[in-house]
């Protein structure tokens, strides 16, 4: 625009695990790839399933319908009327953003590489983590691990962005699907209401 990596079995994998993982949050690759959640609206610019098996809300009159949209495995529902900004990519992400009319919200997915199969709170840590670094400050409003995605639902608040994301990890591949608004700006409710329909229809890991 944290808590601990799910897969321990043991104390000992538990410390190794740990050590893994903070050394990988804080690769820049990694690094690159969670900061482009925060630059979504500037201009031009573990789990075994397949898919996931949330159950999806019933369709929404001002979404569009399904579509994949294979550059980031994913199928997507984006709002009627929001413009579909060029794909950014890189040799470790993909990330494709829709935003409204007023240019002051967006829906967004990144499909990102990891170093490691890391869980998805892990990924959070270093997200938060360089949020402070790039905006000044970041607060996390809210963190909710939840099996169903599987993965992490969150709301950051930086000093330019705030994101409310669905964050997926799912062995060395990760997505982030988020509806965004400017922090300093008033948020208009309806669009925001439509980039958080569009993310809770959105299912990861599709490619066809």
């Amino acid at each position: 625009m944290g808590a601990a990596v799910p897969a321990m079995r043991t104390a000992t994998q538990a410390g190794c695990a740990a050590v893994l993982a903070l050394r990988a949050a804080t690769q820049p690759r990694l690094v690159a790839v969670l900061l482009l959640c925060l630059i979504a609206f500037s201009p031009g610019c573990r789990a075994t399933k397949s898919a996931q098996s949330v159950e999806r809300p019933a369709t929404h009159p001002s979404l569009s319908e399904p579509i994949i949209w294979p550059a980031v495995a994913a199928r997507v529902s984006p709002p009627i009327g929001w413009r579909v900004d060029p794909l950014k990519s890189t040799s470790s992400h993909k990330h494709q953003v829709w935003i409204s009319p007023s240019g002051n919200t967006a829906f967004g997915v990144i499909l990102f590489n990891l170093p490691l199969p890391l869980g998805s709170e892990t990924v959070l840590w270093g997200f938060m983590r360089e949020m402070r670094k790039s905006e000044g400050t970041a607060e996390l409003i809210s963190k909710t691990p939840d099996p169903k995605l599987p993965g992490t639902r969150f709301v950051a608040k930086g000093g330019i962005y705030t994101v409310r994301t669905n964050l997926i990890t799912r062995g060395f591949k990760g997505w982030a699907v988020y509806a965004g608004t400017r922090t300093q700006n008033p948020v208009d409710v309806d669009e925001l209401n439509l980039a958080e329909a569009s993310r809770e229809r959105a299912v990861v890991g599709v490619s066809e």
